[in-house]
């Protein structure tokens, strides 16, 4: 866990806390029978998480607060926010709980925003006197805040730029809070109408129509979960490195974000760099855990990797695109590399940022044959050889990204 990441967290998770605790003491029992109905819904729909890309989900839990906001107070819109946070994240999504405690923050933190507005239109009187223009007023600043809200934690969490986020996940985030408000609208209409009934059966199935889009966003999921195993697979044939892939992943990743490129091609990049060894599949076991210095021939048959790696992955379409990366990971930034000796901007740039991340990892890990340097040393040493063997500005971003405390 990063320091940006410890610092948002802890925070987060204590504003939960004691939003949960001023909630408990300030809830009406009169209401009880109204939050039970709530969150018995908020069960029924917990299943309902869709992720978004880069950072980010979708649920009904705001449907739920905003029913809150006009069927109950301000107080009962709070707690069932928070409970219905727990129920999603530890029992549905299996988070830890301090991961839980921080979802629980941030839609406390929500739910308190689009109360006190309608807070200050009862005790200010501030001069709003249509209710529906209220309440659409309180699911706008809702619906900011949560956009604002998961933009903070995708900066501290992943590293993701405001540039990269709001039109990836932001805005869909955004769009999607406003029409659970227009929905919760007239959900109460239905409920005044034609009784409570109204509200489960039209949430139930509106979680249905959700279906298809989890089903997209469980096989994204799904995907990346089966190339870390891939990766894996290839790791353990070096035992000094079972988490090689997946950690150089998250570097190279960290850099292209730093770098401010465009999140399709994050996507790419995390992707090559999982399967940027999986050509090892096609090199003896013998070579690649040999201790100490390759034979010529041994030497000819390692550089194939690249190659192998490539020539795998090119059939795949959903993989196409990172198979060229994969091809030239170990090109160097003076034509020294392989396999095809590209030099300087003829190298992808996301091959560049494979390669920093690659050598980082590696020498920051122990081998057989010594001790893992330490984070300074590996800087330095890539520092020294930026220019030759790597890029400069892929050095620079590694080096801005990297706590060396």
């Amino acid at each position: 866990m990063t320091t940006p990441e410890r610092v948002y967290s802890t925070a987060i998770a204590a504003i939960g806390l004691g939003l949960t605790g001023i909630a408990i003491v300030s809830f009406d029992v009169s209401e009880l029978g109204m939050l039970g109905l709530l969150l018995f819904l908020a069960l029924l729909t917990s299943w309902l998480r869709i992720k978004l890309e880069p950072f980010g989900r979708i649920t009904l839990a705001p449907l739920l607060v905003f029913l809150a906001l006009q069927l109950a107070s301000p107080s009962t819109a709070l707690l069932l926010a928070t409970c219905s946070a727990i129920v999603g994240s530890r029992f549905v999504a299996r988070n830890p709980w301090m991961r839980t405690l921080v979802e629980v923050g941030e839609e406390a933190i929500c739910t308190l925003a689009a109360t006190l507005v309608l807070w200050s239109q009862r005790s200010l009187e501030l001069g709003l006197q249509n209710p529906i223009l209220l309440f659409s007023l309180a699911v706008f600043v809702y619906a900011g805040m949560r956009t604002l809200v998961t933009m903070v934690a995708a900066h501290a969490r992943e590293g993701i730029p405001a540039r990269n986020f709001l039109p990836g996940a932001g805005g869909p985030m955004f769009v999607h809070q406003i029409f659970l408000g227009a929905i919760a609208l007239g959900l109460a209409f239905l409920d005044r109408q034609f009784g409570f009934l109204a509200i489960p059966l039209a949430t139930v199935a509106l979680a249905d129509s959700y279906y298809p889009a989890k089903l997209v966003s469980d096989q994204r999921g799904i995907l990346y979960s089966s190339l870390t195993m891939i990766a894996h697979a290839v790791d353990l044939k070096d035992v000094y490195t079972g988490r090689h892939a997946r950690e150089v992943a998250d570097i190279a990743v960290r850099i292209a974000r730093a770098i401010r490129l465009p999140e399709k091609e994050v996507s790419t990049i995390r992707i090559a760099s999982l399967l940027h060894d999986v050509g090892k599949v096609g090199i003896s076991g013998r070579i690649i855990r040999k201790p100490g210095k390759l034979t010529i021939d041994e030497e000819s048959a390692m550089k194939q990797h690249p190659v192998i790696g490539a020539e795998i992955m090119e059939p795949v379409k959903l993989l196409a695109d990172a198979a060229n990366l994969v091809r030239h990971h170990h090109e160097h930034y003076d034509g020294s590399g392989y396999p095809d000796g590209l030099k300087s901007e003829e190298i992808p740039f996301g091959s560049r940022i494979v390669l920093v991340a690659d050598a980082y990892n590696a020498m920051t890990t122990d081998r057989p044959y010594r001790r893992a340097r330490s984070k300074q040393e590996a800087i330095r040493i890539l520092k020294e050889h930026a220019g030759s063997q790597f890029d400069p500005l892929v050095v620079e971003a590694l080096e801005s990204i990297i706590e060396l405390s």
